[in-house]
Parts: structure tokens; C-alpha cells; sequence
């Protein structure tokens, strides 16, 4: 195993596979299997950099369900090495006393990867697309993250789920481009809160699924989980720290009465692979002894707090929009900012609502509105999924709505202004009004002789000037009074019934109502 702190991401360009695993039997299987999945060939280039795979940057924790009252066994492993040993020490698989053990992985490092794909030779893919990081790109990107054919999808032996966890900044942070740097994964910024000063972001988030059948009755699953958001990428120029938004999702399990509130240990809501561990360990029991024959029953957990975290997400984008239709309602400011915030929930929202497809036919679910009919039971997870995206669905409309809403006052704003402009061109006009046969008379007389300023004649000057002006002024009243929108010639304006629809007024937001 000395080779694992050898291995590097150069490696990728020596060995089909080599971005993702060390070398060794595993690494040999994955390099057949390029042909098959190309993606395998190539790590996600925005991971080069950060290189989130390089070995020992990850931890595995390992559960073994004893059953019954004998609660569970907890192993943590220190290094790949050491899972190496406890895998070579272990009885063989065909034994009488089936075995369910639990392998949970946070993060990705290229020597942990060799040690659980020689002992379970899962699809190699189940790592990549853990791996994956792009999410959407101006350029067409040269690698994949889409689902398999839904004909190969398996719900209950591995399946994937994207979600995204809201963490909470202790500072103000730029809607600049930012991700988590050991994972490459990206983390939407949202506009920061005036009375608070601090930034809320939007951390991406993947954990996946694996199980296999051992005789007797035994099995073996392993979950993928991504670490905890430590350090932004790129590096901000002053310490930023981060925890989770309102302190965290609220629990999803039945509320403990007053007896026995106190007899569990606290929830930690640290990371994934934590909390995993904490229900796992603590709350089994809440699973029904014959449900843990089906490996499947492990992930309960785990989908319920993505379900948790996406609920959360929801009530935070339902609380964002009422505050863009309030500013809208009082006034039209800040226009170009909240047409930009409209326009990111929108887009997000149809993001979130692709990721929730996936989920539910990764899953097995379908693409329906929650079954109204209370069902009283808390591990219903499909109800969770399926309101989730039912709701995002709607938040979505309704973003929509409010950008068409945004842009006609746009429109209404924009009349507004050239109004305006107009107005001020009206001015200048009669500005011009009054002097253009001021100077017309000077032209005319020359200004010279007895006509000059001071001679006998200057009176002649304004004789002719002020009616002249006078004049100018009738004719063009007159035009207006005869003159439609069209400039067409029309004695409309004169009729009494029209009269009403003339006593209008203009009310502050740029409305016009009828006057009284």
C-alpha cells in the first residue's frame, strides 16, 4: 500500500482511470471499463486545480447493525491502510452468521477508492458521478453528469441524489462565483441582509448509495457523503465562517414526549456522514427489525435529511419572493437588481426541480403530486420528495410570474420616462417659441438706422415682436386642440363626453386613474 502517497492526478494521463483510483486490482478493472463508460477516462476539470481526490482526503467510518438489543458497532478508520487490514482480517463472506455492515465515505481520496472497489467491485461510475461537479456552463463542458438509461436504474441496490444544504456567512460576500474547495462544488450566493450583515449561500451537495446481498441474509452498503464546507475557493481575502442556516433543518422524526426527551444524545448537525452516524447509532430501533433485510432500509436516513434540507431550502425561497412582490408593490426601485434576483431564483428553482426528477427516478418514485391521504408514518420519504417538487414547480410560476409582472412595470417606467423627456422637449419648445420671433424682428428691421436700439423708431421693434409672439402662441394652441395622437385633424376634443376622459391625473406610481 506505500504507493498510495505516490499516486498523483498526473496519473490520469498514464492509466485510463488513474484521476480516480490508486493502483491496483481495482484501477485495472476501471481501465477495462472505459470503453464502456468514456467518462471514467477523465476527471472534472474544474478539480484539477484543488485536486479533491489525492489520497487520504477522505474518512470512513464503518456500522455494523448487530440487531436486536445489540445496538451497533462503530469503527472509524484513520487511513487506507488501516480498512485495508480490517478487510484482510475479516471472515469470508459465506459465513453462517450473516454480517450487515455500513460504510460511510466523506469525501474522495484515490487510495480509499482502491481499497473499497477491490473489496466490492462496484460500477466504477458510482465514485465518478460522486466525483462530478459541473452543474451548468457557458461552454459545452467535456465531461458528463446525466443519469444512466432509466432502464438500468436499480433503487434499491445504488442510486445518486443531488441536493443542496443552505449555509449561513458571517460576513458579506459578492455574488461572484464561489465554491467549496475541497469538494469543487458550487455554492449560489444570495444578496446579503441589510440588518445583519451576513451572506446566505447555497451549497451544492451529492450523496450516493451502494449495497450488495451476502448469503445468509448478511449485506454490505457503503454511502459517499461530501465533507463539511471548511474553506471557499477562490480564497476570500479575510477569515470567512460559515455555519448552518437557522441552525439547521428541523428533525424529521416523531417529537419525543416528555418522559423520554432527555434519553437520546443531542443532535450534532455537523456534516452528513455525522449525522448519519447519529441516527444510525441512536434511533435503529425506530426501524422495523425485518425492514433491515433489505439493505435499502440503511438509506432511510439519508434520504429523509436530504428531504429535511430541500424543505428548508423551499421555506427560504417562499420567504424571498413575497420580499421582491413587496418592494415591487411600493415602489419602483432598484430595478435592474430585483429583475436579477427574480431571474436567479428562477433559473435555480428549474435547477432544483431537475435535481428532484433525477432524484425521483433514481429512486423509483414518480413524477406526481403528493398523495393527499395522511398515511401517519414518518418514513414515508416518497410524500417528502414528491411535495418538494411540487413546490418547487410553483416557486418557480411564480417567479416566472413576477418577472413578466417586472416587466411591464419596466414598460410603465420606461412610458414614464419618455413622458418626462417630453416634457422637458415641450419646455425648450416654448423656450423657443419666444425667442424664434424675437429674432425674426431683428432680422427683419436689421437693427440699424432709426430702427436701432435708441432711435426714434425702436418702438417698431415690439410692435411687430410681441404680436408676432402673441400669434405663435394661438396657432400652436390651436394645433393642439385639432390635432389627434396621429396628428390627423379632429374636433373629438371638443365634444362634451370626452371631456371626463381628459380630467385625469397621474398618480405617483406611474398609474393613471380618473379624477374626481
Amino acid at each position: 500500500m506505500a504507493h498510495f502517497a505516490e499516486n498523483t492526478f498526473a496519473l490520469d494521463e498514464m492509466i485510463k482511470g488513474g484521476w480516480l483510483c490508486a493502483q491496483g486490482p481495482y484501477l485495472d478493472y476501471i481501465s477495462e471499463l472505459t470503453s464502456f463508460n468514456p467518462g471514467l477516462k477523465k476527471a472534472d476539470p474544474k478539480n484539477k486545480e484543488n485536486h479533491p481526490l489525492k489520497p487520504g482526503n477522505a474518512t470512513v467510518v464503518m456500522l455494523e447493525m448487530l440487531g436486536g438489543d445489540r445496538g451497533v458497532e462503530k469503527k472509524e478508520f484513520k487511513c487506507a491502510l488501516d480498512l485495508q487490514k480490517y478487510f484482510d482480517q475479516e471472515p469470508p463472506v459465506n459465513t453462517p452468521n450473516p454480517r450487515r455492515r455500513i460504510y460511510l465515505m466523506e469525501g474522495l481520496a484515490q487510495d480509499y477508492v482502491s481499497v473499497l472497489g477491490k473489496q466490492f467491485y462496484m460500477d466504477p461510475s458510482f465514485f465518478m458521478r460522486q466525483e462530478r461537479t459541473c452543474v451548468w456552463s457557458n461552454d459545452f463542458t467535456p465531461i458528463s453528469d446525466a443519469l444512466p438509461q432509466p432502464s438500468l436504474l436499480q433503487p434499491n441496490k445504488n442510486f445518486l441524489i443531488q441536493y443542496c444544504e443552505l449555509r449561513q456567512f458571517d460576513n458579506e460576500l459578492s455574488n461572484a462565483p464561489l465554491y467549496c474547495h475541497r469538494t469543487g462544488r458550487h455554492i449560489g450566493m444570495t444578496p446579503a441582509r441589510m440588518e445583519e450583515k451576513t451572506t446566505t449561500g447555497i451549497l451544492r451537495r451529492k450523496c450516493s448509495f451502494w449495497s450488495r446481498r451476502t448469503n445468509g441474509g448478511g449485506w454490505d452498503a457503503v454511502f459517499l457523503c461530501d465533507p463539511q464546507l471548511e474553506e471557499l475557493w477562490p480564497k476570500q481575502p479575510k477569515q470567512i465562517n460559515n455555519d448552518s442556516f437557522q441552525e439547521g433543518y428541523i428533525d424529521f422524526l416523531p417529537t419525543p414526549d416528555h418522559l423520554t426527551v432527555t434519553a437520546k444524545p443531542k443532535h450534532p448537525r455537523t456534516s452528513m456522514l455525522r449525522d448519519m452516524c447519529y441516527y444510525l447509532e441512536n434511533h435503529h430501533d425506530l426501524i422495523p427489525t425485518n425492514d433491515w433485510n433489505d439493505p435499502v432500509s440503511s438509506s432511510l436516513f439519508m434520504k429523509k435529511i436530504i428531504a429535511a434540507h430541500y424543505l428548508q431550502l423551499v421555506d427560504y425561497i417562499k420567504a424571498m419572493l413575497p420580499s421582491l412582490e413587496l418592494r415591487l408593490s411600493s415602489g419602483w426601485i432598484e430595478e435592474q437588481e430585483q429583475w436579477r434576483s427574480l431571474q436567479t431564483i428562477s433559473r435555480r428553482c428549474g435547477n432544483y426541480r431537475d435535481d428532484i426528477e433525477d432524484t425521483l427516478l433514481s429512486l423509483g418514485l414518480p413524477l406526481s403530486e403528493p398523495n393527499s391521504t395522511s398515511t401517519d408514518d414518518w418514513k414515508d420519504y416518497s410524500k417528502d420528495f414528491q411535495y418538494i417538487y411540487l413546490r418547487l414547480k410553483l416557486l418557480k410560476q411564480r417567479a416566472d410570474s413576477l418577472m413578466t409582472a417586472m416587466t411591464g412595470l419596466a414598460s410603465i417606467a420606461g412610458n414614464r420616462q419618455a413622458l418626462d423627456e417630453a416634457k422637458r422637449a415641450k419646455r425648450l419648445t416654448l423656450i423657443g417659441m419666444v425667442f424664434i420671433p424675437l429674432a425674426y424682428s431683428t432680422s427683419l428691421f436689421s437693427m440699424s438706422g432709426n430702427f436701432a436700439p435708441g432711435q426714434s423708431q425702436f418702438w417698431v421693434y415690439w410692435a411687430v415682436s410681441v404680436p408676432l409672439i402673441v400669434v405663435t402662441f394661438v396657432v400652436t394652441y390651436m394645433m393642439n386642440l385639432v390635432l389627434d395622437e396621429k396628428a390627423d385633424f379632429t374636433l373629438r376634443r371638443f365634444r362634451k363626453k370626452d371631456s371626463v376622459q381628459r380630467r385625469k391625473k397621474r398618480a405617483a406610481t406611474g398609474i393613471w386613474t380618473s379624477g374626481r
